[in-house]
């Protein structure tokens, strides 16, 4: 069986490292970087938080040119989040790649743990109970949907903004409040809490100066975030940012889920194959119900 090679990073790779050997397959934790005698490397989620070296801990400032320089042709990346420079870069030394974060299923249930991760921190970050608090979220996407939706079941207000016309329907659908832009600096000295989940900035100086003192704001968006933190710091506002919150809460229902997408991607693709169609009985099928 060809080897599954796991860089180290946060505790997703460990739980996913797990699975896919309680699962049948040759994988195994990572402590250098000889890849000579590995089919397949398990990157980290994101593959860059720079975009410039590999998110690993074996070396802080490891380059991610000096690591695609180290693969051969044939063998396949997986990770999360590979940049469009870095698929580039692959395909010119065609090197597979696999970015699970693409993979819908992965990024819905990403999306569920995110939001579970998130209340937690909301709790541990707010000194009001929530059933009396009015939150506002910023973007009605995967987890803007499923924070909003947590949140209304824990009977917070919630009040969703989106540049989107229809996501705004979606949400009224859903029970929950809408504003557009222009009202929003009518009703944002309201809130207790604001969260942001859209990666540009929607709230304005404009908007900040309005904001209560008191008022928690969360940023969960990835970079280049939403939340401006010198204007945070201008108006002497709470910011909490959560980072990575799926590896961070619940690494290892994230570390399953990308072994489960891994799994599911060498199933379609054929790759590893004997051993894979003997493990699960030679069934195609079978791999459907990871999920």
């Amino acid at each position: 069986m060809k080897n599954i090679a796991v860089l180290s990073g946060d505790k997703r790779q460990i739980y996913a490292n797990s699975y896919l050997n309680n699962n049948g397959f040759c994988s195994y934790i990572k402590n250098n970087f000889d890849f000579n005698e590995d089919a397949y490397i398990l990157c980290g989620t994101p593959f860059s938080k720079d975009s410039l070296y590999l998110n690993c801990d074996l070396y802080s400032s490891f380059p991610i040119s000096t690591f695609i320089t180290l693969l051969k042709p044939g063998q396949t990346v997986f990770a999360g989040n590979i940049s469009s420079d870095v698929t580039t870069s692959l395909k010119k030394k065609n090197i597979n790649y696999f970015d699970f974060l693409k993979d819908e299923k992965v990024v819905w249930s990403n999306a569920m743990l995110t939001a579970e991760g998130l209340i937690s921190n909301i709790i541990n970050n707010t000194p009001f109970a929530l059933d009396t608090a009015k939150a506002l979220i910023i973007g009605f996407g995967r987890c803007g949907i499923n924070t909003a939706l947590k949140l209304k079941a824990l009977n917070v207000c919630v009040t969703i903004y989106d540049h989107t016309p229809i996501h705004l329907c979606q949400a009224s659908s859903y029970g929950l409040n809408t504003s557009t832009f222009d009202n929003l600096i009518e009703c944002i000295s309201d809130f207790d809490i604001i969260i942001n989940t859209v990666p540009c900035e929607v709230l304005t100086e404009n908007l900040l100066s309005l904001v209560k003192k008191d008022c928690v704001l969360f940023e969960v968006a990835s970079k280049p975030y939403g939340i401006n933190n010198e204007l945070v710091k201008k108006y002497r506002l709470s910011l909490v940012t959560c980072p990575g919150l799926p590896g961070k809460t619940a690494p290892k229902s994230a570390g399953e889920l990308i072994a489960k997408s891994i799994i599911s991607y060498l199933e379609r693709t054929g790759e590893n194959g004997t051993q894979l169609y003997t493990r699960f009985g030679n069934s195609r099928h079978n791999f459907r119900t990871f999920y």
